[in-house]
């Protein structure tokens, strides 16, 4: 059985190219079962369909498989089209939350033929042992596929409680020295010099459960590796790949006080310097942890990145936050004085949006010195929101949405009251007004992503 994993591109123009850590951990898994694979990277590679189209005409492959978000889905709907014209008899294995959140959709209005819901580790090798075995799909858990004109779901996987047991991703699937190029604009740091940053996951799945957020663990608890095995995997990607910048790459990497405290006893044992950026709750530090928080500064930490999402108490109520601004504005500067660049991202749309609820986010955005990633409300399947949208009359026709939304930054729909002229001007104006203030030169006030405080230094990029 010949396999081929995709990786898809979404974003082709994006001058960062990071390494697809989800995909990474179910090949790997693939391959410690002793299925071997290609992958044709189509993002490093800067490969377009045309490309991929041609690749696959001079190679044979059985099963192609590949992982996308949701938002992806007319992508996904495109490159499953490719595959059958050149390979008809072939499998489409498709994973992640394109499959997870809409399985039936996507199985019923793609070529795609297997959909791999939630945590795929295990899923992945049953299904490709069932397939090479030529067994009945009915008994791998966690999947749904076709049969005739009807949809078969197979119930939830395996949930892993142990995370240490499945290890890391094998970096050395992917060609090294092309990902190294992006080293230093992957990261979200200042430093001089060489950059060589790697995603390292040390957790899976997020213990609150915004009305907006949506992720294949969303159903799962949220789980850990031990201190031990990320210091471990930290000494691994130092040692063979160079590695002196980690990217903690969670929905939550530290959820208490006493978590930080355990990760920096262990980082300080290391004997060699590696700086990181996580991410945490947005009330998570308070002024009495600034000496904690120039403990992380010394062990490396550069930015600690949390979710403002918005500033107007009702709007937070909307979104299930279960945090308050002053919360949010204690950590920052708290965070600032204590020598960490603070990063946060807010999202604008929520039906209670009007253009004061925008300028307050701004507002303290400001007062924080912070200019902030910015995104527009995309409700995804799968969330609160999403429902919200539909029963109200703003997504009537569901195939028509997924295959025309694309990325937060890009405004998709308007659930406010204002106008789409005045809720898109308004707040492009206003972000415009707020860069200003804070001596910043942008290609975009959207497509941005790493910040530094005014007047110190300053970098911008898609």
């Amino acid at each position: 059985m010949k396999i081929a994993f995709i990786n898809v591109s979404l974003r082709p123009d994006s001058k960062r190219k990071r390494f697809p850590v989800g995909l990474a951990y179910i090949m790997t898994s693939v391959q410690r079962a002793c299925f071997e694979f290609d992958l044709i990277d189509m993002d490093i590679d800067h490969l377009s369909m045309t490309d991929f189209e041609n690749i696959i005409s001079t190679r044979h492959y059985d099963v192609y498989a590949f992982g996308c978000i949701v938002t992806g889905f007319r992508w996904v709907k495109e490159l499953a089209s490719i595959i059958k014209k050149v390979n008809p008899d072939a499998i489409i294995i498709a994973g992640n939350s394109v499959a997870t959140s809409i399985p039936d959709i996507l199985l019923n209005n793609t070529l795609v033929d297997i959909a791999v819901m939630g945590e795929g580790d295990i899923t992945m090798v049953e299904l490709l042992k069932a397939m090479d075995s030529k067994k009945d799909l009915r008994g791998v858990r966690g999947i749904s596929y076709k049969n005739g004109d009807n949809v078969v779901n197979t119930g939830t996987g395996d949930t892993l409680d142990n995370l240490d047991s499945i290890g890391f991703p094998d970096w050395d699937i992917f060609d090294i020295e092309k990902y190294r190029n992006y080293g230093k604009v992957n990261a979200n740091t200042f430093a001089e010099g060489e950059i060589n940053s790697f995603p390292l996951n040390s957790a899976r799945g997020c213990p609150f459960n915004c009305t907006f957020c949506y992720h294949v663990f969303k159903d799962d608890k949220y789980r850990k590796y031990s201190e031990d095995a990320v210091i471990e995997e930290i000494e691994k990607l130092h040692h063979n790949y160079n590695c002196n910048f980690i990217s903690f790459w969670d929905e939550l990497t530290f959820s208490n006080i006493k978590s930080i405290t355990r990760m920096l006893e262990r980082l300080n044992r290391l004997d060699f310097q590696i700086s990181w950026e996580a991410p945490v709750r947005g009330n998570l530090l308070r002024k009495e942890h600034v000496s904690l928080i120039k403990e992380m500064k010394m062990a490396g930490a550069e930015c600690i990145a949390f979710s403002l999402e918005n500033a107007d108490p009702e709007i937070l109520k909307a979104m299930n936050k279960k945090m308050k601004v002053s919360q949010f504005i204690e950590q920052a500067k708290a965070l600032w004085e204590g020598g960490v660049t603070p990063l946060t991202s807010v999202i604008f749309g929520y039906p209670q949006e009007t253009p004061e609820t925008i300028q307050s986010t701004l507002d303290v955005c400001e007062q924080c010195n912070i200019f902030p990633s910015v995104g527009f409300l995309l409700p995804l399947p799968g969330t609160q929101i999403y429902e919200w949208a539909k029963g109200n009359g703003h997504i009537i026709n569901e195939i028509d949405y997924l295959e025309r939304i694309g990325d937060r930054q890009d405004f998709h729909i308007n659930l406010t009251n204002m106008s789409d002229e005045e809720f898109v001007g308004t707040v492009t104006t206003k972000l415009e007004a707020l860069a200003k203030k804070q001596g910043l030169e942008l290609e975009s006030v959207f497509k941005t992503v790493t910040y530094q405080k005014p007047k110190v230094k300053k970098e911008v990029m898609r």
